[in-house]
């Protein structure tokens, strides 16, 4: 056997583009919602807890056979370690060669994570943000960082407001925002505040407890939560979820993974890839919950694209 090429963050980020990348996963999620027939295969992420030190390391495999995608990510999740510096996130991608089962790359999966997140919240909020000029993020991590990057490079955003339990995470981010893309940002020391004025919500913290609950927000406000992605955690308030039109990437997965849904109890509307194919209407005039919990296509197609992108460059 060949020596499996790795591929390491910044083969990564190089590599892709959001556009790109958005593009691809909007197709692919859309095959996702078809069902048996779109081509997709995922099972449920098989999950092993590490209650000791409070994490737990996930295997997350998928097939997208209209994007030739066939890999595992392997993904550890501890909380705790954002007090001690360290990354919370740790995740590797095996590639395979979906004609005969060989691993044909091995890449970074923190950087695939963080950027594929945001892309689908990206495509959630073209379709269900009646307004895209302010944007409100909750959090100052990882996700908080891709999603401001995203979005920014994605939609016509004007304004920027920051929250985040540690106040000095939060002007951090603003002062790094402010630096590379010039848009005017405010850091806020409550989330009340924070999301009373915004066309857009990003939730991505690290909470296990509801920060974002019932408030002033506006009637059409959309809001994409990242965060909180075990049945017992929660990141938005029943309350909150009973009281808006609730979107996920994967009904299954809502129902059996997230704390939000299942605590709450809230009705599912449907798919996000139900709306891009059409089945459904998106819901832009009223408040809506984009429920994120990840899915592994999402990592199989950014991966791929990783790999072919590698490929041509061995070409030129």
């Amino acid at each position: 056997m060949n020596t499996i090429p790795y591929y390491g963050p910044d083969d990564v980020k190089v590599s892709l583009k959001y556009e790109e990348l958005v593009s691809a996963l909007e197709l692919a999620l859309a095959d996702f919602s078809k069902g048996p027939e779109g081509g997709v295969s995922q099972p449920l992420r098989a999950t092993a807890e590490v209650t000791q030190f409070n994490g737990f390391l996930a295997a997350m495999p998928a097939y997208v056979e209209s994007r030739h995608a066939l890999a595992c990510k392997l993904v550890t999740f501890y909380p705790n370690n954002s007090a001690k510096n360290m990354d919370t996130h740790m995740a590797s991608i095996l590639l395979f060669d979906e004609t005969s089962g060989l691993p044909i790359a091995i890449m970074d999966g923190e950087v695939i994570t963080a950027m594929r997140t945001a892309a689908v919240s990206a495509i959630a909020t073209k379709y269900l943000a009646e307004k895209k000029e302010v944007l409100a993020v909750l959090g100052s991590g990882v996700q908080a960082r891709a999603h401001i990057e995203a979005f920014v490079k994605l939609f016509a955003i004007k304004k920027i407001y920051i929250w985040n339990h540690r106040p000095n995470g939060a002007e951090h981010l603003a002062k790094h925002v402010s630096a590379s893309f010039g848009i005017e940002v405010q850091v806020f020391a409550d989330v009340e505040s924070c999301v009373m004025d915004a066309d857009v919500i990003i939730a991505a913290t690290f909470t296990t407890e509801p920060i974002l609950k019932e408030c002033a927000m506006k009637p059409a406000v959309h809001i994409n939560s990242v965060g909180a992605p075990r049945p017992q955690w929660q990141e938005l308030s029943e309350e909150l979820m009973n009281h808006s039109v609730v979107y996920v990437d994967s009904v299954v997965s809502a129902t059996k993974e997230s704390g939000d849904v299942i605590k709450s109890g809230a009705e599912i509307y449907g798919e996000i890839g139900q709306v891009v194919l059409g089945k459904i209407k998106a819901e832009s005039n009223r408040r809506t919950v984009f429920k994120s919990l990840g899915l592994a296509l999402e990592d199989a197609v950014a991966a791929r694209l990783v790999f072919d992108m590698m490929e041509q460059k061995k070409l030129t």
